[in-house]
């Protein structure tokens, strides 16, 4: 319980420090954009992912070691498929190398968030359960097309677990019609950071970026075939990440 409280309030610090910091560069970097809507979502976007990285960085440091393994370097773009065990999973991510801070594709209740739904509505992440697959589909090209990285977590919710929740098949039925490249994204060790009932045990956590899924595999395989594939790559992959750690 007191690793608990310390890290919330240690992240809370951070998410003050952070906002205060952030407010005259973020107001004047929106002035000079000229209001534009394309320019105020990579903003937006920017300072979200710095925010991530303070959470990451400073709030969890002391309870968690994260690390990042990058086995596709060269591959900065297109649609990040993410296993997703715990509710740290979308300030870890922020980890990931990228040339371009990314958009997420979150369920309902982040975009409901007061202040932080707020900011992720700006920055211009998907509420994928406002919207039909049309619209799910023209907000990723839009996104893609300017060559914005965009996160998913297929599962939907957290397994809480090292078990993983099966895949729904819209950002793989999206890749395909995109010809978009998939980057699987395997996150272990933070099942209990937070677990499901918001308690933090302090543990390592990994995240290791694989290679992307060949387009001519993207192009073969049916959706439902090509999210049971991502799916069974990233099983493999945590199971082994897990052993290695020696858990």
């Amino acid at each position: 319980m007191v690793i608990t409280i310390a890290c919330y309030l240690l992240m809370g610090l951070v998410t003050v420090v952070y906002c205060l910091l952030a407010v005259f560069p973020l107001a004047i970097a929106i002035l000079f954009c000229g209001f534009s809507r394309k320019r105020i979502g990579n903003i937006m976007r920017f300072f979200i992912l710095w925010y991530g990285r303070a959470v990451v960085r400073i709030a969890l440091r002391p309870f968690a070691g994260v690390e990042f393994e990058d086995r596709s370097p060269e591959q900065n773009g297109g649609i990040f498929i993410c296993n997703h065990r715990s509710a740290s999973d979308p300030f870890l991510v922020s980890s990931v190398a990228v040339r371009r801070a990314p958009a997420q594709v979150v369920n309902r209740w982040p975009m409901r968030l007061p202040f932080f739904g707020f900011f992720a509505g700006i920055g211009e992440y998907l509420d994928i359960t406002s919207m039909n697959y049309e619209q799910a589909k023209e907000r990723a090209a839009y996104l893609l097309g300017q060559h914005v990285p965009l996160f998913v977590f297929p599962e939907g919710t957290r397994s809480g677990s090292r078990e993983m929740n099966q895949f729904h098949g819209t950002f793989f039925r999206i890749a395909k019609e995109l010809s978009c490249p998939l980057i699987p994204v395997a996150i272990t060790g933070n099942e209990r950071i937070p677990s499901r009932d918001y308690r933090i045990t302090c543990g390592r956590i990994r995240i290791r970026k694989l290679s992307p899924i060949p387009m001519e595999v993207i192009a073969e395989l049916p959706p439902f075939q090509l999210k049971n594939h991502v799916r069974r790559l990233l099983m493999d992959e945590t199971a082994k990440m897990d052993a290695e750690s020696g858990s």
